[in-house]
């Protein structure tokens, strides 16, 4: 049975290639659904404008999660958590939330979160 891992958009762009780095195997990805924005903003200013190309890879970077949850659940635990200045991290900080609460890893690739509940790994 594979291990259940949750990302952040920095965690479902490496596991889907988009980003270089070393990938779990055999796992079973999970991501929170508002992670899907942040992939296709990093998508969207990389192809700057080729839409074809956007659609193709945000489809690809989207079919490796396994299992989408909804954020609303986490919304104030994140805020809490990150505090206001996380804005560029703050999908980083509520996959982590939602690993700590799941008791899962976290795959991402942000250098900002961290945590002492849950093992956290990263694509380098």
């Amino acid at each position: 049975m594979p291990q259940s891992i949750v990302c952040d958009a920095g965690g479902v762009l490496a596991a889907s290639g988009a980003l270089a780095g070393i990938v779990p195997t055999e796992a079973e990805f999970l991501a929170l659904d508002w992670s899907a924005v942040t992939v296709g903003r990093f998508l969207a200013a990389r192809h700057a404008g080729n839409q074809a190309r956007i659609e193709t890879e945000i489809g690809l970077a989207l079919a490796v999660v396994d299992e989408w949850f909804p954020v609303r659940t986490i919304v104030a635990t994140t805020l809490d958590r990150a505090g206001l200045g996380a804005v560029d991290a703050l999908d980083s900080w509520s996959a982590l939330v939602l690993a700590e609460q799941l008791a899962l890893p976290l795959f991402t690739a942000s250098d900002e979160v961290s945590s002492n509940k849950i093992e956290i790994r990263r694509p380098w």
